[in-house]
């Protein structure tokens, strides 16, 4: 595929979760019909990265944000029942999918097409699995996040952090499941699962921040701001760790 196609569906990309964030948050014309369009430009341009490296998209740094779009977009779409939850929370969604994008505009927009470990079952599954974790946390912050908006309803307020502590629980299961992935991987590959890491020890932050967000204290999880703060904590440090990996890294 020429080049130019892959620069339109980038910027095609990024404008339509941008439209979509603006519309959602300002409560203007058909901000749904505008996620889906720009769930459809996340699609075709995964699709199309898959297709040209001729191995899931989820290696290297555009590729690997490209489909953290997708799945935000996705999951933006999944109606929690009250419409004005869904609107801030799609409106957080959404330009939480732009950022990943936009970060783009500055990092080279590169592609890394001998990246061999994807031969491996196991590997493949320990990134898609890590995608995947990184997604639910990051639309756990979301979530939490929207419920501070002002002028929401306390129904939509408690429905929000439901939802978010919900999909906490889903990214953790997800997160624990794509660590196995890695620690089999090392195991029968590499043959150092039992050194300790960087990488070790960072996953063993984020588990310890989603563990104590789960299980604050009656008292503090009374107080919005604090459930807030420990609900959004694991996706916005979550996600600057992948940045500082993948955008700084490479």
């Amino acid at each position: 595929m020429p080049n130019i196609w892959f620069e339109v569906l980038y910027f095609a990309s990024l404008g339509l979760n941008l439209g979509a964030a603006f519309l959602a948050w300002r409560g203007l014309g058909p901000w749904r019909v505008a996620g889906w369009l720009a769930m459809a430009a996340c699609a075709i341009q995964a699709l199309a990265l898959g297709l040209h490296l001729g191995r899931p998209p989820l290696g290297g740094a555009w590729e690997s944000f490209a489909t953290q779009a997708l799945l935000l977009d996705l999951m933006a779409l999944w109606p929690t029942g009250d419409r004005d939850a869904d609107r801030g929370l799609g409106g957080w969604t959404w330009a939480a999918a732009s950022l990943f994008l936009a970060v783009f505009l500055v990092l080279e927009r590169k592609l890394y097409p001998d990246w061999f470990n994807y031969e491996y079952f196991w590997a493949r599954a320990f990134f898609l699995l890590r995608n995947a974790g990184l997604a639910f946390f990051v639309f756990t912050a979301c979530a939490a996040l929207a419920g501070t908006r002002r002028g929401i309803a306390p129904a939509g307020r408690n429905l929000l952090f439901l939802w978010a502590r919900n999909f906490l629980l889903l990214g953790t299961a997800v997160f624990l499941a794509g660590e196995y992935c890695g620690f089999t991987w090392r195991l029968q590959w590499l043959g150092d699962y039992w050194s300790w890491s960087r990488n070790f020890l960072e996953a063993t932050l984020v588990f310890l921040l989603v563990t104590a967000a789960l299980h604050l204290p009656p008292r503090w999880a009374a107080r919005p701001g604090v459930r807030t703060l420990a609900l959004a904590a694991p996706g916005i440090i979550t996600a600057g760790l992948t940045w500082i990996h993948l955008g700084v890294g490479n």
